[in-house]
């Protein structure tokens, strides 16, 4: 019993010491995600033209009119500015004033880390330091340069905030409170060290006298301790049979796995001992030579496998029947008293065999298991063997590229099981609709090849072809129109058929196969018949779907700079206030093409979706816009937080798990802060939310960014999303905007949204403001913040600077 008893306190206290270290992990992160966010703030405020100014004695009034405004002390932060020599010039700390004043603990821990970053002569130091009331304040100390770093000083800019803010939930705090307790500074080299050892916080992070800062192992004791009370109270309660329940329940499971694993080693072996067996069964080797000079008793020539010899060896033991061992050709026997046939049969049955083997291999090979019809690669030699055929008697060829509808809201509504059911359905019915001399087969996931018989009429023209495929689909079609799953789902099945008739002395299987996928896409996007034939115009328009895709994929290889002749380009089409003044820029993509010309992104992101393609396209241009944003901050010679930017997200970016890290990375790449950035959704882009997307949207809210619902009143479920999204920005598509003038409905809907939006802390945005009587009666609404081409069509970098630049980030308004 009292074994058991010591098992058991030796699983608790290892229990508590894995929570201390996971607990100590956790809040180490959070402590890095402290550093970053103040590293952040610390190069904003450092890398910014009136920064450099002050230092440079170019503008005085940089304390009073920029640090003591800004709300970011208010939370307690503190900030100063040194010049190259170490010497204070401004200080800000908390609400400093005449009755509060500053934290002297803080002042004199800056003045410290000013120094020690100079003299390590580092760019940045992360730093953490004691107030008076002993809170700790993490922060960053960094050089002091002009926002395009193209001037810098030796001067040094320290920033703290406090670890624990008054915001943060109570578990939080607690987390920080605990690991403020185990940092502290590392003993100078030669110290007698005490209780336990310091390990150095990675990065290096200095504290207030310049000595680097560590943190101590996690200390379980008090949780062991704890542990071992809960344990001797469970003994004195009449614990102890429970306890030895548990434990026999433990060690029964543990024999349980330890069985287990020991069949499973079993099997391993008998697996490669089959595997050694096989190999040296199959292996080519020549039989060895008997001494004596007689023949091997299998007589068999050199070269035969080890196989083919044992088959003939049994065949030898046990021969077949009498009638089976006849000679074939009716000739005597060759040696000895054995018929010369005997053998011949032999051979022919193992052949026999053999070919039964083969047969249903090449048959599991070409055959998809789910359907039973032909799979992809059957498909595909068909087809190729039909191309060759039909070049022969100069004939064309007809072939329909069939989809199943929303098939992936059936496996994600009904399971995997009735999505199988769905297919085999489809396959069935198509069988049976199919005439003599067609070709079925599964060409992958939910669709379908079906390669008619043209009856090899070499005379038979494309327009007599292509009406006998379309009646073909139109049967197909209807025969699903009542077409079910099963009698327990009310899931209705639905097709698109894609049709092309194709001459085979000018294509190639992927050539047809491609322009079917083609018109099948034209189908399913089409709002009446799903059916739709592919022609020689479709080729021939340089803007058709293939041409486009051929070329994005070229553009995506290449640079995004703008002297590359097909890269992305970046324009901007400023959002202002009722009085003129821009408070944000969107950023539109615009693709030139040497040969192509000016293509607008209404026709190559629908391209990029469809071939899946997004994902690149659209790291193409969120960097294209982040670095044209950088420019226009540059440029027009403001800060970073004076202007917002607008970037559009497509629905296959946020799916990607990815997506938020890469983003928040690539916004701090540019220098920029992601508190400048609005990520404009479409209601299509969320309305089939997945776990990846919400936690997108998650990490990207948390790190500063704000979500825009864009083009709001076009989808199927707008107040839905407002309550599950919850979006910081509303934009009223440009249809609501032009119908206020002539549309009843349009108008009332307008008027309802501002007290909506008001009443939730929305932002509004009218979208498409293109007439002065559009605007006037928008105002007149609530409405208060308008983008169009009333104020400014989409501009590049230089258009928009000359037309705000000059006039402080204002638009002149048309006159009332």
């Amino acid at each position: 019993m009292g074994s058991l008893v010591g098992v058991e306190a030796i699983r608790r206290i290892q229990l508590a010491q894995n929570r201390s270290v996971t607990n100590q992990t956790i809040a180490l992160e959070k402590l890095d995600a402290e550093f970053r966010d103040a590293q952040r703030t610390a190069r904003d405020w450092g890398w910014w033209d009136d920064s450099y100014a002050f230092i440079e004695g170019k503008n005085p009034t940089f304390p009073s009119q920029d640090m003591a405004t800004s709300s970011l002390f208010e939370e307690g932060a503190a900030m100063a500015l040194y010049d190259p020599q170490s010497q204070r010039k401004a200080l800000q700390v908390g609400l400093g004033s005449l009755n509060r004043p500053p934290d002297r603990w803080l002042v004199r821990c800056m003045d410290s880390t000013a120094r020690t970053r100079r003299q390590l002569g580092l760019a940045g130091i992360r730093v953490i330091c004691s107030g008076e009331t002993n809170n700790l304040y993490v922060g960053f100390a960094t050089t002091i340069s002009t926002s395009d770093n193209s001037r810098s000083t030796t001067a040094t800019l320290v920033y703290l905030n406090p670890l624990v803010e008054p915001q943060f939930g109570p578990h939080l705090k607690g987390e920080l409170q605990r690991i403020q307790t185990q940092l502290q500074p590392i003993p100078p080299a030669g110290a007698i060290p005490t209780g336990w050892g310091v390990a150095p916080l990675q990065p290096q992070t200095f504290s207030d006298d310049g000595r680097l800062m560590g943190v101590r192992p996690a200390n379980s004791q008090a949780e062991q301790r704890q542990e071992l009370t809960d344990l001797l109270l469970l003994l004195t309660g009449g614990g102890v049979i429970a306890l030895t329940l548990r434990l026999r329940w433990k060690l029964a499971e543990r024999k349980q796995r330890l069985l287990l694993r020991q069949k499973e080693r079993w099997a391993t072996q008998r697996i490669r001992r089959s595997h050694r067996a096989l190999i040296e069964i199959l292996d080519f080797k020549s039989p060895k030579p008997d001494p004596s000079g007689q023949p091997s008793p299998a007589d068999t020539p050199p070269g035969s496998t080890l196989i083919f010899r044992g088959l003939l060896e049994e065949e030898r033991r046990h021969p077949a029947s009498p009638r089976a061992s006849q000679p074939i050709d009716g000739s005597t026997t060759a040696t000895g008293s054995e018929p010369a046939g005997r053998q011949s049969v032999g051979i022919q049955t193992i052949a026999n065999r053999f070919e039964q083997i083969l047969g249903t291999a090449r048959d599991l090979a070409m055959h998809d298991a789910l359907t039973g019809l032909a799979n992809r690669r059957y498909c595909i030699e068909h087809l190729e063997r039909e191309i060759v055929r039909l070049k022969e008697k100069q004939a064309l060829l007809s072939l329909l590229f069939i989809d199943v509808d929303k098939f992936k809201s059936i496996n994600d509504t009904y399971g995997h099981r009735i999505g199988d059911q769905a297919l085999c359905k489809v396959a069935t019915e198509l069988q049976a609709l199919c005439r003599q001399g067609d070709f079925l087969a599964r060409y992958g996931g939910d669709e379908f090849i079906l390669i008619l018989n043209s009856g090899d009429t070499p005379n038979a023209s494309q327009e007599s072809l292509a009406l006998h495929a379309q009646q073909a689909a139109r049967r197909i079609l209807e025969s699903f129109e009542k077409s079910q799953v099963d009698s327990n789902s009310p899931y209705r099945l639905s097709l698109s058929i894609g049709i092309t008739i194709s001459d085979p002395h000018q294509s190639s299987s992927e050539d047809i196969v491609r322009k079917a996928d083609l018109a099948m896409y034209k189908a399913k996007a089409s709002q009446g018949e799903h059916i739709h034939l592919f022609t020689t115009d479709n080729e021939a328009n340089p803007l058709s779907d293939h041409r486009l895709f051929t070329a994005l994929q070229q553009a995506c290889a290449s640079s995004h700079q703008p002297s590359q002749p097909d890269s992305f380009r970046i324009l901007f089409q400023p959002i202002v206030n009722a009085a003129g003044q821009v408070l944000s820029v969107e950023a539109l993509a615009r693709w030139d093409h040497p040969e192509l010309g000016e293509i607008p992104p209404t026709l190559f992101i629908p391209v990029a979706e469809h071939y899946r393609i997004m994902g690149r396209v659209g790291w193409q241009l969120i960097e294209a816009s982040l670095l044209a944003f950088k420019q226009l901050i540059q440029a027009l010679k403001i800060t970073p937080n004076q202007l917002d930017l607008a970037i559009n997200i497509s629905p296959s970016q946020l799916i990607d798990a990815s997506f938020s890290g890469q983003l928040i990375d690539a916004i701090a790449a540019q220098g920029l802060s992601c508190n400048s950035i609005n990520l404009e959704l479409t209601e299509t882009a969320i309305f089939n939310s997945t776990a990846a997307v919400e936690t997108n949207l998650r990490q990207c809210r948390e790190a500063g960014m704000r979500i825009s619902l864009d083009d709001f009143g076009t989808g199927f479920s707008s107040m839905g999303l407002l309550l599950s999204l919850k979006p910081d920005e509303l934009k009223i598509d440009r249809s609501f905007v032009i119908g206020v003038l002539n549309d009843s409905y349009a108008e009332q809907i307008v008027e309802l949204l501002p007290r909506l939006t008001d009443s939730v802390s929305m932002t509004l945005i009218a979208e498409g403001v293109d007439t002065e009587e559009s605007f006037q009666r928008l105002q007149q609404m609530g409405v208060a913040r308008f983008q169009g081409y009333l104020f400014s069509e989409a501009l590049d970098i230089a258009s928009l600077v000359e037309r705000v630049g000059g006039n402080r980030l204002t638009i002149p308004l048309p006159a009332a």
